[in-house]
């Protein structure tokens, strides 16, 4: 999970909306900055640029600190959700095209190297394909249904789409045999080496949803 998922776009987040969510953070800022309750509309990688701090060095200092207080199993529903839809299924939609098309390119150009997994390009297009359904018919008929904590409907498909995240899982498993776990052989190019990275990226991703959705969000809403 990236501090970005928890605390949003940190060139929009301020110290207020954090300290509002977590008192706590603003033990971190005063860290850097003492009088930092004048600075409460202040955004955080501004307060970054006073404390002439790395911005991501204090960003994962205020995501650490949230966690450590709210874990991800007590966190709100509506953030949980928000999660979801903004850091997770929001970042796929965009990167599988771009995967799509390193694919198709690196197996084009490399053909006749025999480090090239065959069929690279038309396994992602499945996931891609697999992927995009499910998460329209996801935030559809089972996410739209969760906000605000209303009680569960027996008629919402939890259980398919848990079964589709198996599907997705063992596409997934799929690209990891095909690419040995996304180790790109030693000759592989500045292209073939980012393929693999995002690929990697990807799955992970993927991987921490699925087991947020299934063991953290799906819970609240069974009988």
């Amino acid at each position: 999970m990236n501090y970005q998922d928890i605390l949003g776009n940190c060139s929009e987040t301020t110290v207020g909306q954090l300290a509002s969510r977590c008192p706590q953070t603003l033990d971190i800022f005063r860290r850097y900055v003492p009088e930092i309750e004048a600075h409460r509309q202040t955004t955080v990688d501004i307060v970054a640029s006073i404390a002439d701090v790395e911005p991501k060095r204090l960003c994962q200092e205020l995501f650490d600190t949230v966690m450590e207080q709210t874990p991800i199993e007590e966190l709100d529903t509506d953030v949980l959700l928000e999660l979801i839809l903004r850091g997770y299924d929001a970042g796929h939609l965009v990167k599988l095209p771009e995967i799509h098309r390193l694919a198709r390119k690196i197996e084009a150009v490399h053909r006749a190297s025999p480090g090239v997994p065959k069929g690279i390009t038309l396994a992602i297009k499945k996931l891609e394909h697999t992927l995009t359904d499910h998460i329209e018919r996801e935030n559809a008929y089972v996410l739209k249904r969760m906000k605000h904590d209303q009680p569960p409907r027996p008629d919402t498909p939890i259980a398919q789409m848990n079964e589709e995240h198996s599907v997705i899982k063992g596409q997934l498993n799929k690209l990891r045999r095909m690419t040995r776990n996304y180790g790109a052989p030693e000759s592989a190019c500045r292209s073939w080496q980012r393929f693999y990275r995002e690929l990697k990226a990807l799955d992970f991703r993927l991987s921490e949803q699925i087991y947020l959705e299934q063991n953290v969000l799906f819970p609240r809403f069974q009988f």
